[in-house]
Formats: structure tokens, C-alpha cells, sequence
């Protein structure tokens, strides 16, 4: 028989409150997400009730057969046996499952919502939220009953293994302190990479750049072309509507802020369409 031990550090409890969440939400969300497949009209029309068999399932298959919800299982953990008699149990399930149940179907199942059940939800819903934040500092403080229904039931957590320790995945932190690394690089080469830059000299590569070479060099002495924007003008690199036109002298009409921004990174910025860069004179505003 294992052993039961009354000491549970704070963390453990508050771990096995977010597993029970998370693993709750997870049968919930799948078991729902096939049912709606099979018939989504009548899904719709059934919903609150089947959200009810699910989470009474759910229920009865962690705390009502084991004393423990998933959560707790999955941390050697469980309600004290001795503290959780019938009436206790009866009043964890109603105080668990049957509110979301309540909520659920007044807002889908009456017809004309009732002003003073609507408001009668919603002041429970306020004054739970409030008492949840205040027995949060309790816990904080004593180490006992983390969650209000816990305090309301008088229910403590108790250990199944005289061992303290909390178990370590020491392959989880070598991955994360890999992955943590990994991110710190990044976080350090990535703001001194010319993205700009690479992109042009990838197009060149690829694409060649006969043509935009020849109106590179004609681009230095040619006259600069008057650009004209026109209802359907979009910016030659983003392709949006120009935020303050501007051009190159040769006509295609940029954003200002992508164009200057393309020429601070790279000196060699050249239109584009056409491949020409800009002159001595500078960025010109249409």
C-alpha cells in the first residue's frame, strides 16, 4: 500500500491544477470536434448536453473513481480518501461541472433570456472570480486547498510517495537549454543580417542582371523621368499605395519608407523594375 504523506510543495499543487486543465480541455475539444463531424445540425442543437456527458465522464473517471483528478494522477498526487465522503463528492461534482452546464444553457437555450437569471450568472460568475483571487493569496500563505472548491470542501492534497523530490526530465532541460541557446544566437545575428541585400544579390544570381547593369550605367547620365501617379499606383516594392511618393529619377514610384530604408542597407539598391539606382540628386518626391 502506498504511503500517504500530507506535505505537497505549492508548485506540485499548482502544476497538477494546470495538467487537469489542459489534459480536461484536450478530451473535451477532440471528443466534440469528431461528434460535430458526424452531424453538425444536430451538434448544434445538443451541444450543452453533450458538453455535460463529456466533462460528467471526465468526472467520474478521475475524482469519482480515484480521488484524484488527472492532473494530481500524473503527480503521484490525490484528495485525502479520509475528507472525501459522498456528500463531499456530490457537492465537487455539482460545484465543477453542472456551472458550465447552467451557463451553457442559458444562453442557448432560452428563447428570451431572463433578465434576473442573467444577472444572477453573472454576479456568481463576479463574486467566484473574486473569492478564486483571494483563496489564491491563502494558498500562497498556509500551502493548503489551492483552489476555492477545495477551500469550500475542506479537501487537502496529500503525496502517494514519501519522496519529495520533484521529478526532472533531464532530456526536457537539455532540450531547452539547447533550444534556449539556439534562440540567443538568433536573437544576436539577426538584427546584423542585410536581408535587403541577399535578396538583391539572390535575384541577380538567379535572374542575371544583364539588363538592369546596361540601365544601371545609363541611369548615371540620363535625364531623371517625371513620375506621375495615377489612381492605380502602387508602390514598386510593396506593393501597396504610396505612403509619400517618391522616385529614382526613373519613374517607378516607391513608398518613401521603402525606399530610403532600402538604400540605408544597401548602397546598391537599384530599382526594382528597371534596375536603375539612384543619383547624385537624391530620392525626389512626386
Amino acid at each position: 500500500m502506498l504511503a500517504k504523506n500530507k506535505y505537497v510543495p505549492r508548485v506540485n499543487q499548482v502544476d497538477a491544477i494546470f495538467l487537469n486543465k489542459d489534459i480536461t480541455r484536450m478530451i473535451r475539444d477532440n471528443l466534440l470536434e469528431n461528434l460535430q463531424a458526424i452531424s453538425p445540425v444536430l451538434f448544434i442543437k445538443i451541444q450543452p448536453e453533450l458538453d455535460l456527458l463529456i466533462q460528467s465522464a471526465i468526472w467520474f473517471g478521475s475524482v469519482g473513481k480515484r480521488c484524484s483528478t488527472f492532473g494530481q494522477q500524473l503527480l503521484v498526487l490525490a484528495y485525502d480518501a479520509e475528507k472525501l465522503t459522498i456528500s463531499r463528492l456530490v457537492l465537487h461534482f455539482a460545484l465543477t461541472v453542472l456551472p458550465g452546464y447552467v451557463k451553457s444553457w442559458e444562453e442557448r437555450r432560452l428563447s428570451q433570456r431572463v433578465e434576473w437569471f442573467s444577472q444572477a450568472i453573472t454576479w456568481a460568475e463576479n463574486s467566484a472570480l473574486v473569492l478564486n483571487v483571494l483563496n489564491y493569496f491563502r494558498f500562497l500563505k498556509t500551502g493548503r486547498k489551492p483552489t476555492l472548491i477545495d477551500y469550500m470542501l475542506g479537501l487537502d492534497y496529500i503525496s502517494l510517495r514519501n519522496n519529495q523530490r520533484r521529478d526532472i526530465g533531464y532530456k526536457y532541460l537539455t532540450r531547452e537549454l539547447l533550444w534556449g541557446g539556439f534562440m540567443e544566437i538568433l536573437g544576436l545575428l539577426l538584427p546584423i543580417i542585410n536581408f535587403r541585400k541577399i535578396n538583391r544579390l539572390l535575384k541577380a544570381g538567379f535572374f542575371g542582371d544583364e539588363g538592369q547593369s546596361a540601365w544601371r550605367r545609363e541611369s548615371i547620365t540620363r535625364e531623371p523621368i517625371t513620375a506621375k501617379m495615377l489612381a492605380n499606383t502602387s508602390c514598386s516594392y510593396c506593393g501597396e499605395r504610396p505612403t509619400l511618393p517618391h522616385h529614382m529619377g526613373c519613374g517607378h514610384i516607391y513608398c518613401y519608407y521603402c525606399l530610403s530604408a532600402n538604400l540605408l542597407t544597401d548602397a546598391n539598391f537599384g530599382c526594382t523594375k528597371c534596375g536603375a539606382i539612384c543619383p547624385d540628386k537624391g530620392l525626389q518626391s512626386v
